[in-house]
């Protein structure tokens, strides 16, 4: 991104439509990303998955840092699944940061990093290497990936991760969240989306918030 500008003006988005149309374009996006303390990122993730299904691509989401026992659409994922065979499928790469109490597992907590998690976090890596490079899918989503980049216990190493986005297939386009981001990553994008809550009522309600 260009230093001496971060940002996006109406003037940017008029000149953008100006010079594009809706016809079908041989260009392809090589990095999205949604980031931001605001809510809704998996939600525009998802959002994604179905308008890619009703083009016709074909398309995978893989989850860091969730499991389907604290993730209401993984039921509606199984659905795509059957409905959309071969064009669509789903990769859990995390376990349950539900403690018993029903407090939540933070990632700076005593018990914030397991070895379970750090199983779950290797499959998931080793799901987005291949996927990533195998032109296989059209449209790649990864949720919930930046924060094990960005915090200072990097549960991904840099190495590793440039080395995977490095491989990415010219087919494929890959749509990444989570709260915070390295700025390499950024540099490496081709659209940052950030977003800002200015009120919320502080609940997680089950089938909006999870």
């Amino acid at each position: 991104m260009n230093s001496k500008k971060n940002y996006l003006t109406d003037s940017d988005f008029a000149n953008d439509k100006e010079s594009s149309s809706l016809e079908h374009s041989p260009k392809k996006e090589k990095i999205r990303l949604y980031l931001g303390y605001a809510p809704g990122k998996t939600t525009a993730l998802n959002g994604l998955v179905m308008r890619a299904l009703g083009a016709e691509l074909k398309v995978k989401i893989i989850l860091f840092s969730k499991c389907p026992e604290n993730t209401s659409e993984s039921k509606i994922y199984q659905i795509l699944k059957k409905q959309f065979l071969g064009r669509f499928d789903f990769f859990f790469a995390g376990t349950s940061r539900i403690r018993e109490d029903g407090s939540f597992r933070f990632f700076g907590d005593a018990d914030g990093w397991t070895l379970q998690d750090q199983l779950k976090l290797e499959q998931g890596l080793k799901q987005l290497t291949v996927d990533i490079s195998s032109g296989e899918y059209d449209l790649l989503c990864v949720d919930e990936l930046t924060d094990l980049l960005y915090h200072k216990e990097q549960r991904v190493p840099e190495k590793t991760a440039k080395k995977i986005f490095g491989n990415i297939n010219s087919s494929t386009s890959v749509v990444i969240t989570g709260h915070l981001c390295p700025e390499w990553l950024k540099e490496f994008s081709s659209t940052v989306v950030e977003g800002k809550a200015y009120k919320h009522y502080k609940g997680y309600t089950k089938g909006i918030e999870w």
